[in-house]
C-alpha cells in the first residue's frame, strides 16, 4: 500500500484499516514495507534504528511476536508521525522478583496465565523507543493523537493492556499527553553509557574506578592474560562463517536471563551484517581455536552499541570472560576514534562498578477498561521494572539520600 503524494508534498494515507478521531485519524499497516519509504526517511532515517532495521526485526524475529506501523494523520490527513507497535503475549510479572515473584510463579502452579495478558506495545522491540514525527509537527499533537489511536486500535485487537516501552526521560514533555490521557509513567529497565573521553583502558581504570575495583579488574585482567593457550580477539562485519559457534554462546546467556523479552534467532545476527554493511561488528574471542565468548555490537557515528553477549559458561568465571570482553570493546573502541560506548540493560552491579551512568527510560502503562486502569495506577508504580534489580534499589537509594 503505498502512501501518495499531496500537491504541497505532504503525503496523504489511502483508507483500508483507518481510525479517525478528534483531531486527526490513524492507518495501521502490518509490514513495515507498507509505509512510504520517504515517511521512514523523514521520521526514523537519522538513528541506527530506522526502516532497514525495523525491516530486520520483523522478518526475523517473529516469534510470539506481530509487528504494526502506526501512522497518525490531522484533520487534512497529512502523515505527521510514525510509531511502530509490537503485539505480544506478555508476562506482566516478567521483572518481579524476591518473595512476591515466589508467589506469583506458586500461583501459576494452578492458573498458568495469572499476569499475563495480551498487550499492545508502542516503541522498539530492542533498546529506546521513539515516536517518529515529521520535522515542524507539534510533539504533543503527535503525542495526543498517538494516545488516542492507541486506544483505539487496542480495541479492535481485543487488547486490555497499552504500553508505551522505553522512552527517554527527556522526552517527558514531549509525551505529556500520554498522562494527561490516562496512562501511568513508571520507571523502565535504565540503558548504560560510557564517555570514551580518556586516552587507554589503563587511563580509564586509573581516572574512573574506585581503587577497590581498579585492583580487582587489573586482577581479572592479568589472570586472563596469562593463561596457555592464550585467548585471542577476531572482529567481523559478517558472521556467516560462525555463527554455528557463536549462536549457542548466546542463548547460554539467555537461558540464565532472570528476565527475558526478545530472544534473537540465527537470521537476525546473519541478516544483520548482509542488510546493513559496516553498521555491526561481531566480536569473538578464541581459546585454542574454540569460540569461548561473543559480543554483538552496533557502530552509528561515534558510538559503539554493546548490544548483545554469549559467553561459554564452562570457561566464563574462571577466564572472567564478561570483563575480558567489556575492556577489548573499550580498547577497540579507542583505537577506532569512537567517543561514547552504551550497553545494554542488565548486570547493574558489574556496570554500575564500572561507572557507566545510566539512562533513565519511561514506561507508560494503561488498561482499556477504566476501573482496571484507576487500579493500575496505584499497582503499576509498585512494580516497575527498575525497582525489580537489588543492585538499581542500592543505587537509586545511595542518590536520593545524597
Amino acid at each position: 500500500m503505498a502512501v501518495a503524494a499531496r500537491t504541497n508534498g505532504a503525503p496523504v494515507i489511502p483508507g483500508a484499516l483507518r481510525f479517525f478521531f478528534e483531531g486527526g485519524g490513524a492507518k495501521v499497516f502490518a509490514r513495515s514495507t507498507d509505509v512510504d519509504p520517504e515517511l521512514w526517511r523523514v521520521t526514523f532515517g537519522a538513528g541506527p534504528k530506522g526502516f532497514e532495521y525495523y525491516q530486520l526485526i520483523e522478518e526475523t524475529v517473529g516469534m510470539g511476536f506481530a509487528y504494526r506501523y502506526l501512522v497518525l494523520f490531522d484533520s487534512d490527513e497529512r502523515a505527521i508521525a510514525l510509531q511502530p507497535l509490537i503485539l505480544v503475549d506478555q508476562d506482566l510479572a516478567a521483572s518481579i522478583n524476591g518473595h512476591i515473584g515466589g508467589a506469583i510463579k506458586f500461583v501459576r502452579t494452578r492458573a498458568p496465565r495469572f499476569m499475563q495478558a495480551r498487550m499492545l506495545m508502542a516503541g522498539c522491540l530492542v533498546g529506546e523507543g521513539k515516536l517518529g514525527v515529521i520535522s515542524g509537527v507539534d510533539p504533543n499533537f503527535a503525542s495526543t493523537l498517538l494516545a488516542r489511536a492507541l486506544r483505539f486500535f487496542a480495541q479492535a485487537e481485543d487488547v486490555s493492556m497499552i504500553a508505551i516501552k522505553d522512552f527517554p526521560v527527556h522526552l517527558r514533555q514531549e509525551l505529556g499527553p500520554l498522562t494527561r490521557g490516562g496512562y501511568t509513567r513508571i520507571d523502565g529497565f535504565p540503558s548504560l553509557y560510557l564517555d570514551l573521553d580518556f586516552a587507554s583502558v589503563d587511563d580509564y581504570m586509573r581516572e574512573r574506578l574506585t581503587r577497590v575495583t581498579r585492583k580487582s579488574l587489573r586482577r581479572k585482567l592479568k589472570k586472563t592474560a596469562a593463561v596457555v593457550p592464550p585467548i585471542q580477539l577476531e572482529v567481523l562485519t559478517d558472521c556467516s562463517d560462525v555463527i554455528d559457534e557463536i549462536y549457542p554462546l548466546y542463548l547460554n546467556v539467555v537461558e540464565r536471563s532472570e528476565v527475558r523479552f526478545e530472544v534473537f534467532t540465527k537470521e537476525y545476527f546473519l541478516e544483520a551484517g548482509r542488510r546493513m554493511p559496516g553498521r555491526f561488528r561481531y566480536f569473538i574471542w578464541r581459546r585454542a581455536g574454540k569460540a569461548v565468548a561473543f559480543c554483538f555490537c552496533t557502530i552509528w557515528g561515534e558510538t559503539i552499541y554493546d548490544n548483545d553477549i554469549g559467553l561459554d559458561y564452562d570457561a566464563a568465571y574462571d577466564l572472567s570472560l564478561y570483563y575480558l570482553t567489556f575492556h577489548d570493546i573499550l580498547d577497540w573502541a579507542l583505537k577506532h576514534r569512537l567517543r561514547v560506548y552504551e550497553t545494554a540493560p542488565f548486570n547493574y552491579d558489574a556496570k554500575l562498578h564500572l561507572r557507566l551512568k545510566l539512562v533513565p527510560l519511561d514506561l507508560y502503562v494503561r488498561h482499556t477498561t477504566p476501573l482496571f486502569n484507576l487500579m493500575l495506577k496505584f499497582i503499576a508504580p509498585l512494580f516497575a521494572p527498575a525497582k525489580s534489580d537489588p543492585a538499581l534499589r542500592k543505587y537509586y537509594r545511595a542518590n536520593n539520600s545524597a
